[in-house]
């Protein structure tokens, strides 16, 4: 037990060596602002290929490849060719960090919503099934792996759906 305790407080003071204290907020810094949902984000539909910006979660199914682009949707490329995968959709859903499929049903979340699509046609998708405030709000934390100053989010403008790099003044949020 001794030696566990000892154990944990050496960890514990190794990680608070990791960051160093705020000391003093500056005037004016570069750090994130919150990108809030605008619009109808409740519509979904398909779209012609984009490319990758940010990576999230991969699906495979029936030679298909189900690539989560994060908070923005699902780029659907056609691997029937491994050699030659071809970029043929993307199933526009803001705030989408998740999906499964089963059968010809792709779930996802768009925002704290949980839909239901009908992806039998990927080029054409339609909304079988809405269930409203499932989730928790998503897109309120900051991208992994961010330490620095932030603009702190406002719940009064509604749902984030992403963050940008900004100049901020005299920031009062920061990890």
């Amino acid at each position: 037990m001794r030696r566990a305790y000892f154990i944990f407080v050496l960890f514990a003071v190794s990680l608070s060596a990791c960051y160093e204290p705020l000391t003093e907020i500056p005037e004016e810094t570069v750090g994130l602002a919150p990108v809030y949902a605008e619009g109808e984000w409740q519509t979904i539909e398909s779209g012609p290929p984009q490319g990758i910006v940010e990576l999230n979660k991969i699906y495979y199914k029936d030679s298909l490849i189900f690539v989560g682009e994060a908070q923005r949707g699902i780029h659907v490329i056609d691997n029937r060719d491994p050699a030659q995968p071809e970029p043929i959709a993307f199933i526009s859903i803001t705030g989408n960090s998740d999906i499964a499929i089963k059968g010809n049903v792709l779930f996802a979340n768009n925002l704290s919503d949980l839909v239901a699509l009908d992806i039998s046609d990927v080029r054409n998708v339609s909304v079988i099934s809405r269930t409203p405030g499932v989730f928790p709000a998503s897109g309120l934390e900051l991208p992994a792996g961010y330490t620095g100053f932030f603009e702190c989010p406002d719940p009064n403008m509604g749902s984030i759906v992403g963050w940008s790099e900004k100049n901020l003044i005299r920031p009062e949020c920061w990890r």
